[in-house]
């Protein structure tokens, strides 16, 4: 819960027991006097933070003692002016109990609701840098849209591009909103994970630790580059307490939305949203992989082509295109994999829980450093086993299909591992969401994993060893020590 909130749920609570248990001899004009000052908090509260639905029974105090303020003038004037008995010790006793109870129960209430659907901060980035955020669009002339029937439209891509940036004269309630177009972008996440958008509205409160349009930091001439994919149905943001880090930590970091395979991309004319596939195995895959893949490609020609200093781009003169990286989460893990095949300009790559779609990998492993993080329930065949009779049912596949997709899986994931410069490593109580941001969005949906702040802070501290050592290029870095450090995370050994 936020400041202003707690605040406000503490003296609506001390009221609602002053009002309710405490005695008094004025109690027409005490509750006229709460309900003023809880009326008074909830609109600062309103003001300062927000409304938001979660806050209703909290709110509701102000209306309450207001209603109750009402009946007992009411009941004034009906009143006869003989005295009345007053009521028995037993009925005393019994409303007292019931009154405690009621309080009780709203406390938790008021308590639960908005702490199961925060408004959540987002880690301090431990880089020396601020962080910096911009967004911008890209045309493919050379290429249809492969999801539209209209010959006209062109492959359009929209970006997020995080950066080391000066931030020190900046107010700290101008950082940038975690998400734009929000609403949108919750109507198409509730295509893939059947939440509806009402339940996380609160995120429209959330900031993030970067600002928008900051000036490049001056501490180096040139910063490394690394590439982000989503995964099928996720965003661009996803993955906002790791793209930041490493932004604190010198890199810049390019996050690129996929159209009609991310929950929403809303363009100025239109929005892509999410188009669901009904696909199953690494060959129905092999399209939508290869349509990523130069997704990526054209990328990196855009960012080639801005990249000298005599453009007219706010990072010109400040990427270092001889220092590229790449990392994905799921779908977009593969697509980092894939461009480690394809793309000598990618020098190092990083899948997050991702099944290696695409082309198949050398038995051999890869050319250059690599590194696949794995859920330990991802990789777990009895986890795969519980769950198969359930996927059978639901998608009409059968079993045989589903066991030689779990054969093929394993086999590309150990020839991945067997590159020179290759790292396997296992989060233990993680899934395949654990990757992500979204186990911030309420403690309900991480139940069963490790608290999702320390998975968090566990990859990126593997995540900015691995690219330090392998993009920067920097000595005396050992991703082993790093890995050995961390509680709950380990090397499968090769």
């Amino acid at each position: 819960m936020r400041t202003f909130e707690i605040l406000l749920l503490i003296v609506n609570l001390g009221l609602l027991i002053i009002c309710t248990l405490w005695p008094s001899r004025h109690p027409l004009r005490l509750r006229a006097a709460a309900a003023g000052i809880t009326a008074l908090l909830s609109m600062i509260q309103m003001v300062a933070e927000g409304f938001r639905w979660q806050m209703i029974p909290v709110y509701a105090v102000s209306v309450l003692l207001g209603l109750s303020a009402l009946v007992l003038i009411l009941s004034k004037h009906k009143r006869s002016r003989q005295p009345r008995p007053g009521p028995r010790f037993g009925i005393r006793w019994l409303r007292t109990c019931v009154t405690v109870l009621l309080l009780v129960m709203y406390t938790g209430v008021s308590v639960a609701l908005p702490s199961l659907l925060p408004v959540f901060a987002f880690a301090t980035p431990s880089g020396p840098h601020g962080v910096g955020t911009t967004s911008l669009i890209l045309v493919d002339e050379r290429r249809d849209e492969p999801h539209t029937e209209d010959p006209s439209d062109h492959r359009r891509l929209a970006l997020q591009i995080w950066y080391p940036a000066s931030v020190e004269e900046r107010p700290h309630d101008k950082r940038a909103d975690y998400i734009e177009h929000l609403p949108i972008i919750l109507e198409g996440l509730e295509q893939a994970i059947s939440i509806p958008p009402f339940l996380m509205s609160q995120l429209r409160y959330v900031k993030t630790h970067a600002y928008r349009e900051a000036e490049v930091a001056l501490d180096q001439e040139r910063y490394p580059v690394l590439l982000f994919s989503h995964g099928l149905t996720g965003f661009r943001n996803q993955n906002t307490f790791q793209v930041e880090d490493l932004a604190s930590r010198g890199y810049i970091v390019v996050g690129i939305d996929h159209p009609y395979d991310a929950a929403a991309v809303v363009f100025p004319d239109h929005t892509a949203m999410l188009k669901l596939d009904n696909l199953s195995g690494f060959e129905a895959y092999e399209a939508k992989n290869r349509l990523w893949v130069e997704d990526i490609k054209f990328v990196l020609d855009y960012l080639e082509r801005v990249s000298p200093a005599e453009e007219e781009h706010f990072l010109s003169g400040r990427m270092d295109m001889d220092k590229v990286g790449m990392f994905g989460h799921s779908f977009g893990g593969a697509t980092a994999a894939q461009m480690l095949m394809e793309d000598p300009r990618i020098k190092a790559s990083l899948n997050l829980d991702g099944a290696l779609y695409g082309q198949p990998i050398p038995e051999e492993g890869f050319d250059r450093p690599y590194m696949q993080m794995n859920a330990d329930t991802s990789i777990d065949y009895d986890n795969f086993a519980q769950s198969l009779d359930e996927a059978i049912e639901a998608s009409g596949s059968s079993r045989e299909e589903y066991e030689a997709f779990w054969a093929e899986m394993t086999s590309r994931r150990n020839h991945a591992a067997s590159g020179d410069s290759a790292y396997s490593i296992v989060l233990a109580k993680a899934d395949h969401m654990s990757f992500t941001d979204f186990y911030l969005f309420s403690p309900l949906l991480a139940l069963n994993s490790t608290s999702p702040r320390q998975l968090h802070h566990s990859v990126n501290e593997v995540t900015a060893a691995f690219f330090d050592q392998y993009v920067k290029g920097e000595n005396g870095i050992s991703i082993e020590r790093t890995i050995d450090s961390l509680h709950g995370i380990t090397a499968e050994q090769r």
